[in-house]
């Protein structure tokens, strides 16, 4: 019977853990991107500012100086970005020349690429796509009547962080799609500026010949070539001193010991208090501690998995991840414990049992 209940606790922990590791770890932030550029229109310059508002948001202002070859009505930049969502802390917004703009979103019922013709712009974001019929859920535009000549046009949205939640503590992605710009008539350079000022962490960039370290509350970049098809930012919240033990012992093991640690206190309670009572009443048939205990311990025992989840993520601070693949290993523990009960009722019982009978 024994064996049984085992074999049945340990098959119920590997389909949990089996469950835990199919989950995705992944939490998907924003997307955006550069713009695609109309058939009359040459970019001299892009100036992108990234400034970090806290772990999980990002302010993105781009700012285009552009030259227009024909004057008229024309839709000088497609936009790919946010897919279609606005963000949390204000719409996606465009200026020409400090004028701003009425945004339009183009239709996503259209599939065939013919009957977009009229938008100039589109025809890069349809090479760029190599589709038949690319997806054009979020992508957005203007139409303004431009002068022949130079003009800057800007945008200013918010996106939120791509999360990846399979380390001890949250790492927080930033990506921007620079592969666009590949498809412009004319590239002469671009300036990054990354803002991180007032978080503390561990930050990096993907981009080559910069040092990918960003150590400076305000980091400043130009590159006269397209230095990468994607601009990644890649960043770790600072943890304590604690937190840092923590992890270099791996927070699984330190679950595990701290939750050993916590039902063996609980378990050694139990035995004391049979034992005392047992000795104050020897002849009594049954002892109330003792059975009463047998079933109270193992769900006080599964309670504890969750409260060293909970020790564990405090420690780890407010960007602990570890919840994410944790919960699934308290969960397992907290079963494994209810599972246990009937074996447990039977050892109590018999060193009930066999304390009673020394007594005589």
């Amino acid at each position: 019977m024994t064996k049984r209940i085992f074999s049945l606790s340990l098959l119920i922990v590997l389909c949990i853990s089996i469950y835990a590791n199919m989950s995705s770890p992944w939490r998907d932030g924003d997307l955006t991107s550069d713009a695609y550029s109309g058939k009359d229109i040459d970019i001299l310059h892009e100036s992108l500012q990234i400034k970090l508002i806290d772990f999980y948001t990002a302010k993105f202002t781009v700012a285009y100086r552009i030259k227009s070859d024909r004057a008229g009505k024309q839709i000088p930049l497609i936009f790919d970005t946010m897919t279609g969502k606005e963000s949390n802390n204000g719409a996606f917004r465009a200026w020409l020349d400090e004028e701003e703009l009425t945004i339009s979103e183009i239709p996503s019922s259209y599939e065939n690429p013919n009957a977009l013709q009229w938008i100039d712009s589109l025809d890069n974001h349809l090479l760029y796509s190599k589709e038949n019929s690319p997806d054009l859920i979020g992508l957005k535009y203007f139409e303004v009547d431009l002068t022949e000549g130079e003009h800057i046009i800007k945008v200013e949205y918010t996106a939120q962080a791509n999360i990846y939640l399979s380390e001890s503590v949250k790492e927080f992605t930033l990506k921007y799609n620079l592969a666009p710009a590949r498809y412009w008539r004319s590239f002469s350079g671009l300036y990054i500026e990354i803002d991180k000022t007032g978080l503390a962490g561990s930050f990096e960039t993907n981009l080559p010949d910069h040092g990918k370290m960003l150590t400076e509350p305000i980091t400043h970049l130009y590159f006269t070539e397209i230095p990468s098809d994607e601009l990644t930012i890649t960043y770790t919240p600072k943890v304590n001193l604690f937190a840092k033990g923590i992890i270099g012992v791996g927070t699984s093991l330190a679950f595990v010991i701290l939750f050993i640690l916590l039902i063996l206190l609980v378990i050694a309670l139990h035995i004391w208090l049979v034992i005392k009572y047992r000795y104050k009443y020897p002849d009594r048939r049954f002892s109330q501690v003792a059975l009463i205990g047998s079933v109270l311990v193992p769900v006080v025992c599964a309670a504890m998995s969750m409260l060293s989840l909970a020790i564990i993520n405090g420690i780890l601070g407010s960007y602990a991840s570890f919840s994410h693949s944790g919960f699934y290993l308290a969960y397992s523990f907290a079963i494994l414990c209810l599972l246990l009960i009937p074996l447990y009722i039977m050892l109590i019982i018999l060193l009930d049992r066999y304390i009673k009978n020394k007594r005589k």
